[in-house]
């Protein structure tokens, strides 16, 4: 739906992002640099009228536009003056992105200032505001979203080095409300959320010969990855809190949460994609319907890490997955919807997963296939996998697993799986007691209960008081062992 619009963004900080170094910054210099910036890239931008003063210049109607289309962003005014140090300001007006579609965007300001000054690769960018607020509305038939992101004491730099540009950013409050209607999805929502101490830090870096508006399609993207394009990020923020509203007739909801301090990074390059993020905390308040009073949840920390190589063709590349939720806790509410005879245990759910491996794999080629329909050049192959954790603390179970496997992807040209070699330790301590609370509660029978312990009895050893212990053997060929009895 608005997809559109945001994207628009794109081109236009693209052409402040491709400006070239004076030898001297003035107003006229800057004006013209950017707008030979925007010709380079397709793009024009130009004034309605330019008014010239003492060291100021002041543009009237400006357009952004690319060539033989409509203008895709207009801003009312903007002033550009020249500063004591060296530097040229701009002060903008009112800033919208446009468009021949459904929706309308809208960028308001309070003592917003954009600085340009001379960096080693072209022109550096700063920007300051009391406020920034950027109002989104799409009216679509039946569908409709509209939304409001408002920043307070916003700051920002933007650096263009030889070899990366860098971005930081700051703001003290980030605020937004979202409500969104789409009937064919059962959609009627509204959301909004309140997050402080905002804190981003990038670099992009680009290969020799490449700029940002040459980016336009999938192949130049893919050429510019394997050239060298990477991306490194980092978000750091203070307490969230925020409200989920859903008013779909089959099931309303309404859920507020409150999360502590957290942080999320990214790094993108040929060479692979590194994604975690980690919250110190977080508490959940659901009110069902028809329910007297809200339940609750909380949590302690809790980190999701992912990691893939992008292109390993030749050598194999590292992969991993990590999971960690320590100290979940249903307060009495929930538990009194779930097991109101307090037959099970009650205490917090502890989750850590830590898995990895080696892989050979063109992402890239996957995507090109995917865009062209053609069949890819490289077909991926999963080496080997390691479980060095996989842990659950529940109901008064736990579970632990740990493994190491290769796999053998003789048959996957012919459609086969990879067939994996390997083994895997596996205790479980409690699931008994478990099984017993769940009779209690009539959530199964007996004779679902037997079932289920002769399947512990038939893969699991004991090894202490309602502990079961098992060892399972992926053998060549295809054959299974568990505890030396071979199953498959």
């Amino acid at each position: 739906m608005f997809r559109t619009n945001v994207l628009m963004t794109a081109p236009v900080m693209a052409i402040l992002m491709c400006g070239t170094a004076q030898a001297a910054l003035t107003a006229d210099q800057v004006w013209a640099d950017l707008q030979a910036a925007a010709t380079e890239g397709g793009m024009k931008i130009s004034a309605a009228t330019e008014v010239a003063g003492d060291g100021e210049l002041t543009l009237n109607g400006v357009s952004i536009t690319p060539d033989g289309k409509p203008a895709i962003a207009t801003i009312s005014e903007v002033s550009i003056v020249e500063q004591e140090d060296g530097s040229v300001a701009f002060f903008p007006g009112e800033i919208r992105l446009e468009n021949t579609g459904p929706g309308k965007v809208a960028i308001t300001h309070e003592e917003l200032s954009i600085s340009a000054f001379e960096d080693a690769g072209g022109l550096g960018y700063g920007m300051d505001a009391d406020s920034l607020s950027v109002a989104v509305n799409v009216v679509e038939g039946a569908n409709m979203f509209d939304g409001t992101f408002d920043l307070t004491a916003v700051s920002g730099r933007y650096t263009r080095g030889l070899e990366a540009l860098g971005m930081e950013m700051s703001a003290d409050q980030l605020l937004y409300n979202i409500t969104q209607k789409d009937p064919s999805l059962g959609i009627d929502s509204v959301n909004s959320s309140d997050t402080a101490d905002l804190v981003l830090t990038g670099e992009l870096t680009l290969p020799e010969g490449i700029n940002l508006m040459s980016l336009q399609d999938t192949p130049s993207f893919i050429a510019a990855v394997r050239a060298g394009l990477g991306l490194s990020f980092e978000a750091t923020q203070g307490v969230s809190t925020g409200d989920m509203v859903e008013n779909n007739p089959m099931m309303p909801v309404s859920v507020a949460f409150s999360a502590a301090p957290g942080t999320t990074s990214v790094k993108a390059g040929a060479d692979g994609v590194d994604i975690s993020t980690t919250v110190e905390g977080f508490d959940v308040t659901l009110r069902p319907p028809m329910m007297p009073m809200p339940v609750e949840a909380t949590s302690g920390t809790f980190g999701l890490g992912l990691s893939l190589p992008v292109v390993a063709t030749e050598e194999a590349g590292a992969y991993g997955l990590q999971l960690t939720m320590e100290n979940l806790v249903l307060d009495d509410a929930a538990w009194g919807m779930i097991d109101a005879g307090n037959v099970l245990e009650h205490g917090p759910l502890d989750v850590a997963l830590d898995l990895g491996g080696t892989v050979k794999v063109d992402v890239l080629d996957l995507m090109q296939a995917g865009e062209t329909g053609a069949p890819p050049n490289t077909t991926p192959e999963l080496l080997t996998l390691d479980i060095r954790t996989l842990a659950v603390q529940a109901l008064g179970a736990v579970a632990n697993a740990t493994g190491a496997f290769t796999f053998d992807n003789s048959m996957v040209a012919m459609g086969g799986p990879p067939m994996p070699v390997g083994t895997a330790d596996v205790r479980l301590e409690g699931g008994n007691k478990v099984i017993d609370g769940l009779i209690a509660m009539g959530v199964i029978t007996q004779e679902d209960a037997m079932g289920a312990r002769m399947m512990m009895a038939m893969f699991g050893q004991p090894a202490g008081d309602d502990v079961l212990t098992s060892k399972i053997e992926a053998r060549e060929g295809g054959s299974i062992f568990v505890n030396g009895q071979q199953i498959q």
